[in-house]
């Protein structure tokens, strides 16, 4: 694209946020547009490989759940990853790792064995890593979908709890990028992909959640409504930043193009 268009030309996004006031009666769902600097907006996609992939870890997902994971792969991500590539955005891949940082020893760790049923240190390893750095072997979870993955020139960061911040090389990527916008779309909706929206919205950044780009886990009781990614999407909404859908997104893109 013509660096001069890139100058004077903003990506004019509709978005939707959610006010609580006032108590009694809240406004709630409320829309605007946004009118994005396309020099210094990026996508950032957290989490985005496929949990159940091996049948040693497939009864850690509900499979109605890895279900609709792979409708918002194909009918979301794979179309707004290609928005974002025609727009010329950086992609910033976010994703779980097994540093050798005795993790296992961690509350985070314990919460994950406990609560989640997994060890990281097993189900997180890479075949491809320096096995002085991090834990080395097979991958159990760490699949990203071929239709999804990353491309060269593409950016590549690893965490190991939550936040895709905390103790990794994100934020120097961002600055040195001059990013100012996420675009944020991944799994799952109230851990990963909330505890790295509410650091990013800490550190300065704007926040915008792709709302048909992730997911909530979901009780059982509940995951024909989805609606713990329901509520979820609402609370970021409220408190940390606007969403918008892929669609939106994918039509802001064109309109900018073409325009």
């Amino acid at each position: 694209m013509d660096n001069q268009l890139l100058n004077n030309k903003t990506i004019e996004l509709p978005v939707r946020f959610f006010r609580f006031f006032p108590g009694d009666a809240p406004h709630g769902e409320t829309s605007k547009t946004l009118h994005l600097d396309p020099n210094h907006t990026i996508l950032l996609l957290i989490d985005v490989y496929h949990a159940a992939e091996k049948p040693q870890a497939r009864d850690l997902v509900h499979s109605q759940w890895d279900q609709e994971f792979w409708n918002i792969v194909d009918s979301c991500l794979v179309p707004l990853i290609g928005a974002t590539r025609e727009l010329n955005l950086p992609i910033i891949y976010i994703s779980n790792s097994s540093p050798r940082i005795e993790i296992n020893k961690s509350a985070f760790g314990q919460r994950l064995n406990e609560s989640l049923g997994f060890d990281p240190t097993v189900d997180f390893q890479e075949p491809d890593v320096n096995p002085l750095e991090f834990d080395q072997g097979e991958s159990v979870q760490l699949f990203i979908p071929t239709q999804i993955a990353p491309q060269p020139g593409d950016y590549f960061i690893r965490k190991h709890t939550y936040s895709g911040f905390f103790e990794t090389r994100l934020d120097s990527l961002l600055r040195n990028l001059g990013a100012k916008t996420l675009i944020c779309a991944g799994f799952a909706e109230d851990v990963c992909v909330l505890f790295t929206i509410a650091d990013a919205v800490f550190r300065g950044y704007n926040t915008i959640l792709v709302r048909d780009g992730t997911l909530a886990p979901e009780l059982p009781d509940e995951i024909n409504d989805f609606k713990q990614t329901k509520r979820m999407t609402t609370y970021i909404e409220g408190f940390l930043g606007p969403s918008t859908t892929s669609q939106d997104f994918i039509m802001a893109a064109d309109q900018f193009l073409s325009g």
